[in-house]
């Protein structure tokens, strides 16, 4: 099928965990464990590479991308016990709202180095997808990739809460020129909303009715320092995620919470409370542990491919059924099982 030319906007924690999964998983010898799809859409993972990336930050910029992912502050998991050889160059990209005031003190901003023309940078490299791993919050900054992206005739994986693919207009634009788009905010391959949403199904399905629902998410990189201060579109995107699963009027609570003590994993605490028959409680209490970077790069990468596919048959715009298994704010919610049958009959068997 040949190889699937992708660049990375943001080489933060999220891009690190890509990047060495794809190292992890290349290689006829290699085994597919942890792979939902090892075949998508006619495309292994070894035919995805990683040709280019954009930043703000001073260490990263002007350097290879091997060199400038595992720069500060980037902290993410290790899933190699050697650092990828990548030689593609990461450019300098415009700040616009990517920057915000609480996450400077993380990192010095290029601030004397001009922005490259990106939709350049995108047919130079003869880019294929272009995939989002901006900060939450970064609307603008979404939007203006997205368009570049459309501009250089690239597919554009949104895996922000940033309203972008849910834009009926967006998606038109992208329908009119034969390339599709995918959003948006990815759904971890085993994360907080897809057990959320499971435990929540489970209980309609045994006839139980929900009284109340609260997640609590808790972590100490700075995708959580971020969200102390712009959580508000991560906030939709998942009770939107959780919308079809809980009836209206029952109370319901999301939050974030910062915690510095803390490494790249994520804690969430679900508690959950129905009743069943004759009124009688049943609370439901659960732990979860998870690094949110590799998990959602379980998703991201299945993503890719199928862009690519349907990109290869000149299909453009949204990919409805793709974002129902993939995404939080989907355009069209799907019940998942329902979701998961379609990519399988769509891609899975190509």
């Amino acid at each position: 099928m040949g190889t699937i030319n992708v660049a990375v906007v943001g080489l933060g924690n999220c891009a690190g965990a890509l990047l060495e999964g794809l190292e992890y998983y290349s290689g006829s010898d290699r085994e597919r464990s942890g792979l939902l799809f090892p075949v998508l859409g006619g495309y292994d993972l070894s035919d995805i590479e990683i040709v280019c990336a954009f930043d703000i930050s001073q260490k990263k910029i002007d350097k290879t991308i091997s060199q400038a992912v595992y720069q500060y502050p980037n902290n993410f998991n290790r899933i190699l016990s050697y650092e990828i050889k990548n030689d593609g160059p990461v450019y300098r990209g415009p700040t616009l709202d990517g920057n915000p005031t609480h996450l400077q003190m993380f990192f010095e901003e290029a601030v004397e180095v001009l922005a490259v023309d990106v939709v350049d940078k995108l047919k130079y490299h003869q880019v294929d997808v272009v995939v989002n791993l901006l900060p939450t919050g970064s609307n603008e900054a979404t939007a203006f990739y997205g368009m570049c992206a459309l501009q250089a005739h690239c597919a554009f994986v949104n895996c922000i809460p940033s309203v972008f693919v849910q834009d009926e207009k967006i998606q038109h634009l992208f329908e009119d020129k034969g390339i599709p788009i995918v959003g948006d905010d990815i759904k971890s391959q085993v994360g907080s909303t897809i057990i959320h949403r499971a435990v929540l199904n489970m209980l309609a399905d045994r006839g139980a009715t929900i009284r109340k629902s609260s997640q609590i998410n808790i972590g100490g990189n700075t995708d959580f320092a971020n969200f102390v201060h712009r959580a508000q579109t991560k906030l939709v995107s998942k009770y939107k995620s959780l919308r079809q699963y809980l009836p209206d009027g029952v109370p319901n609570h999301i939050g974030h919470h910062y915690d510095v003590t803390k490494d790249g994993y994520k804690k969430t605490l679900f508690d959950i409370e129905s009743t069943v028959f004759g009124g009688s409680k049943v609370k439901i209490f659960v732990q979860l542990e998870s690094d949110d970077k590799p998990n959602s790069a379980g998703s991201i990468i299945d993503l890719i491919r199928i862009v690519k596919y349907e990109k290869d048959h000149n299909r453009g715009g949204c990919v409805f059924d793709a974002c129902s298994y993939y995404n939080k704010s989907a355009p069209r919610q799907l019940k998942d099982f329902e979701a998961y049958e379609r990519v399988k009959k769509q891609w899975g068997s190509n």
